[in-house]
């Protein structure tokens, strides 16, 4: 027999993390070269050789590099490090400042040349929109500039994330160009804060030390769709989205239909000609051998307390315990383990939000019995199910499988595979049959796979089990997102795994009048995102030695190539357009809000303002003195990230009034106990005495605090309609309220 041995894979050969006191930041350059502290400090706190540890010089050597290219401001005394080893010499260094308390911290992250691919700047500021993000632009502009200096003329503009209130920060993307060519799996981002205008974060995916081709190409791009369309095929298939019905409340899931390429991934080298479907080549020099069993995935559900299940099992039609229980172990066509004594079953509610809810039973077996030490006896089985509690039907199952490996003799324990794929597909589908016909016979089976290894015949695996699974199919045409699996022992030839995932509230698009999969093919490859480029690709390896531990090489590479980056990959089988994941026609995201209407209005900037942060109306009009609704208001409160009890605080109806909505927005600010203080508040507005005095209190903090203005008349207008620029100028007040 052959035993198993499993080699480790190494990443890094070395991790050293060090702090070192702040007098060393005031040592001059010959203090650094003429003592050996650095060395000594890191051997120690890694309690390693000394061999395996980065000199004293070198990090001198890194400190200097990251501090001619940032600016360490001198409260940031605090000082530590740690270094990963990586082939050769070659190092990358975390270095991260701070001050006393921690509040203000700078990370930096940067190879043995000093190239630094990550910078962050934390500070416990609070984050107030002050800047528009195109006032920002040339911040990142300089900071690249200054930080890589080296990579800035290779870069092209992108795009600007909008900012989140979490980070107050708006993030700036580049992707790197070579010969005029786009490489985009080379970027830039970096992040600004929309308060201070300081850059607060810089992320560089960059290789630096690699060959870029020539941009001559002797393939044309239609000559390389041409390739493309042989080698992937548009299929038809069903996609899901939730639809809202016309109540507004509940859902339906909308299955509709799509083309999509098989493969995501394709490229044509632009010289050769050859076609590529992946970016991963491996090459093995040797390997031990290895095995790897599949991980089951469980469900898991929470669970009921007692006082809950008594109730619930007392609900007219569900059946008990000892029968859930009984509805595994008297079904003779699955895999389960007679020593399986100890039992533990909890009921629950399935989908409790939605109209397709059910009870279940959840059941746990284990054997119980100790292992007696040197006993061969070892294997202890354990298994998980799921019953319907109204039917008494197997929602899902799985039991462990006998490990035949003997870890006391190191040696394969003898077991025979009795049963073929074709015998465990046959028994596996007599089970579902059983449990869920009607899904059965909407379904397609899509293939098997080899399982579980039980022993080795001349150096070969040897497989114990075999895993099916089938595929929903509507029309024959397949529903990826429902399914049904299961797997059965080659050695017993019961089930040890089964379980489906079926919607059952579902309309699905008929399949009439389709086009073809050429015309969806015509119509994929003409969209943005197939192009060309320069791409990056890998060569991996695993390397070892008889008794080594294995070793990970990846080297990167760049090719010319005709690649398809189209996102999404969706396609509508009746109009030949891309669509969304919703189903819908697919609109290019224009990025920030933009408006025509605006310009003029007094409040532009905030309108402006909240665009930059992803909160704002599409179609490029903001439409500022139309009434903004209640839906509307407290979508734009909750995209601004402001949490509130929306059963104690309500807004509602087609429109708000301007002191109802400043109402609501100094209750969600947690001013409420402070507003309704009577006898202290005045406000300088000439309309004052239309405010009544429960209410003063509201009106005069959401006046102090800019959430509710004036016009030119001093007039409050408390009972006018809100109108969206109204709405701007309430949030960003809202936003410049928090500390």
């Amino acid at each position: 027999m052959i035993s198993k041995k499993i080699g480790t894979v190494i990443l890094t050969s070395a991790l050293i993390v060090s702090t070192l006191p702040a007098p060393f930041l005031k040592a001059d350059a010959s203090t650094l070269a003429s003592n050996n502290t650095i060395q000594t400090i890191a051997t120690k706190a890694a309690g390693v050789n000394s061999e395996a540890t980065a000199s004293s010089a070198e990090l001198e050597k890194i400190i200097t590099a990251v501090k001619s290219k940032i600016t360490v401001p001198s409260e940031l005394s605090n000082f530590s490090y740690n270094y990963y080893s990586g082939s050769g010499n070659s190092y990358v260094w975390n270095l991260s400042w701070s001050n006393k308390d921690g509040s203000k911290t700078i990370y930096v992250n940067s190879d043995s040349k000093g190239h630094i691919f990550n910078y962050s700047y934390n500070t416990d500021k609070a984050y107030k929109p002050v800047y528009l993000q195109e006032e920002l632009k040339s911040k990142a502009d300089a900071f690249i500039k200054s930080i890589a200096s080296d990579i800035t003329g290779k870069l092209q503009y992108t795009e600007t994330s909008s900012a989140s209130t979490y980070n107050g920060t708006y993030t700036y993307q580049y992707q790197r160009v070579e010969n005029g060519i786009p490489m985009p799996d080379n970027t830039v981002s970096v992040g600004v804060n929309y308060q201070t205008g300081e850059v607060t974060n810089y992320s560089a995916n960059w290789l630096y030390d690699v060959s870029i081709p020539g941009s001559a190409v002797k393939i044309t791009k239609e000559d390389a769709a041409a390739k493309i369309g042989k080698n992937i095929k548009m299929t038809l298939s069903y996609q899901s989205a939730y639809v809202k019905n016309a109540d507004g409340k509940s859902s339906t899931i909308k299955a509709f239909l799509v083309y999509s390429p098989d493969n995501s991934y394709i490229a044509v080298d632009a010289v050769s000609g050859k076609v590529y479907t992946t970016q991963n080549q491996w090459v093995t020099t040797s390997s031990d051998q290895a095995t790897a069993a599949e991980t089951k995935a469980k469900d898991a559900g929470t669970g009921f307390t007692p006082e809950e299940v008594k109730e619930i099992e007392s609900i007219k039609g569900l059946i008990t315990k000892t029968d859930a229980i009984k509805a595994i172990k008297n079904n003779t066509k699955l895999l389960f383990d007679k020593n399986m004594t100890s039992v533990s079953a909890n009921l629950y509610k399935r989908n409790s939000d939605s109209r397709d809810a059910s009870y279940v039973w959840n059941i746990n077996f284990s054997d119980p019995r100790e292992v007696k030490d040197g006993s061969n006896d070892t294997y202890r089985a354990d298994a998980y199910a799921v019953v319907d509690a109204k039917t008494g039907k197997i929602i899902s199952y799985y039991s462990s499988t006998k490990n035949y490996y003997n870890t006391t003799k190191e040696e394969w324990e003898s077991a025979k595979v009795k049963y073929t794929q074709k015998q465990g597909k046959t028994t596996l589908e007599s089970f579902i049959k059983e449990q869920v016909p009607d899904y059965f016979k909407n379904t397609e089976y899509t293939g098997s796979f080899d399982d579980y290894v039980i022993a080795y015949k001349d150096t070969k695996p040897v497989y114990g089990g075999y895993s099916y699974n089938y595929q929903r199919v509507n029309e024959g045409i397949a529903y990826a997102a429902n399914n049904i699996n299961g797997a059965v022992d080659g050695v017993t030839g019961k089930v040890y795994s089964f379980g489906y995932n079926w919607d059952k509230n579902i309309t699905f698009e008929a399949p009439k009048n389709i086009i073809s999969a050429d015309k969806a093919f015509t119509n994929y490859i003409a969209n943005e995102g197939y192009r060309l480029i320069y791409e990056v690709y890998y060569e991996n390896s695993i390397s070892s030695g008889k008794d080594t531990d294995a070793v990970y090489n990846q080297t990167p590479s760049v090719r010319l190539v005709y690649r398809t980056d189209i996102s999404p990959e969706y396609f509508s089988p009746f109009t030949g357009k891309q669509l969304d994941y919703e189903g819908k026609e697919y609109v290019k995201p224009t990025g920030l809000y933009t408006y025509t209407d605006i310009e003029g209005n007094s409040s532009a900037r905030n309108i402006k303002l909240l665009a930059n942060m992803g909160i704002g109306f599409d179609g490029g009009l903001y439409k500022p003195t139309q009434t903004i609704t209640a839906d509307e208001l407290l979508s734009f409160i909750e995209k601004a990230n402001f949490y509130f009890n929306s059963s104690k605080y309500k807004l509602t109806g087609s429109t708000v009034s301007r002191l109802n909505a400043a109402k609501f927005a100094v209750q969600v600010l947690g001013l409420e106990k402070a507003a309704s203080i009577s006898g202290i508040y005045s406000i300088n507005t000439s309309d004052q005495a239309s405010i009544s005095q429960s209410d003063i209190g509201y009106a005069a903090i959401a006046y102090g605090l800019k959430i509710l203005l004036p016009g030119s008349d001093n007039k409050l207008r408390p009972s006018d309609s809100l109108t969206r620029q109204d709405a701007a100028d309430l949030l960003v007040g809202m936003l410049n309220s928090i500390e």
